[in-house]
């Protein structure tokens, strides 16, 4: 193995393990699930099922970046300190569009925790926009200087496909059917038990939604499905899944789940 290959898989590595421990951290501060390890877990396991990420580089730093920024949007029912929260959710998604285009969707999850907002002005809808067009004019300028600034315009924007034929592999067919059965059914369980949260999670819990729907979308249009794309789900599947762990009843089918997360990725391995 190479320099350079080692280097690739240690940095996968690093940032995949810095975005389970992100996540956690994302998730105990904002009371999205209880108090425990199963998110970790999940999106661990997940992680495990999906690419070799040493080849997938910009979709895990562009996942870190949006960690970053779901941090913020997260924590905008707190009512501090609103408008840097926003703004600096907004300097987040625009990075992680960097990285990965669609990650501007990311923005209608913003746009949706500043609804939620008492007392709300004005300023913050227009925060968001003249934050990415600050950062837009920044970036023009420099490449303006550089070389011409509409490459690498024309470079960052990207094209939505609807060519799933490279998702035919053995291994990826496994992982989006099993997450896509589990996800439906625990999403059920999920909008079942929004009535039962303190009303001041409830926003949140609710978020969690809009960021699975948006992830799934961004997956779904992706230019180039590689598998790598998947990895936007994993947030948001963790929670929701987590949600379900958490429930008293129906152990038994909740145990085999379980195993059946920790064992899949043994599986794949050897396919």
């Amino acid at each position: 193995m190479s320099s350079k290959e080692i280097f690739m898989v240690s940095g996968a590595v690093g940032l995949l393990i810095f975005s389970m421990l992100f996540l956690d951290f994302i998730i105990r501060k904002n009371r999205l699930t209880r108090l425990n390890t199963y998110a970790i877990l999940i999106f661990s396991c997940s992680a495990m099922m999906l690419s070799d990420w040493s080849n997938e580089l910009d979709v895990v730093m562009a996942n870190v970046f949006l960690l970053l920024s779901l941090r913020r949007i997260f924590s905008l029912r707190s009512f501090k300190n609103v408008e840097r929260k926003i703004l600096d959710a907004t300097i987040w998604i625009v990075i992680a569009s960097a990285f990965y285009f669609w990650c501007l969707l990311l923005f209608i999850p913003l746009y949706v925790g500043i609804m939620g907002i008492p007392h709300k002005s004005i300023r913050y809808y227009l925060i968001p926009l003249i934050g990415w067009a600050g950062l837009l004019l920044m970036y023009m300028t420099y490449h303006l200087l550089r070389d011409d600034p509409f490459i690498w315009f024309q470079q960052w924007l990207e094209e939505g496909s609807f060519d799933y034929s490279s998702y035919a592999s053995k291994k990826i067919l496994i992982f989006i059917t099993f997450i896509s059965a589990t996800l439906i059914w625990t999403t059920i369980s999920y909008l079942a038990t929004l009535s039962s949260v303190m009303k001041k999670d409830r926003t949140n819990r609710r978020l969690v939604l809009y960021v699975l729907g948006v992830s799934i979308f961004m997956a779904i249009i992706s230019s180039e499905k590689t598998g790598g794309e998947l990895i936007f789900i994993l947030t948001p599947t963790a929670i929701v899944i987590s949600v379900y762990f958490e429930k008293r009843s129906e152990i038994w089918f909740r145990e085999i789940l379980l195993w059946i997360f920790v064992l899949l990725p043994i599986v794949l391995v050897f396919l």
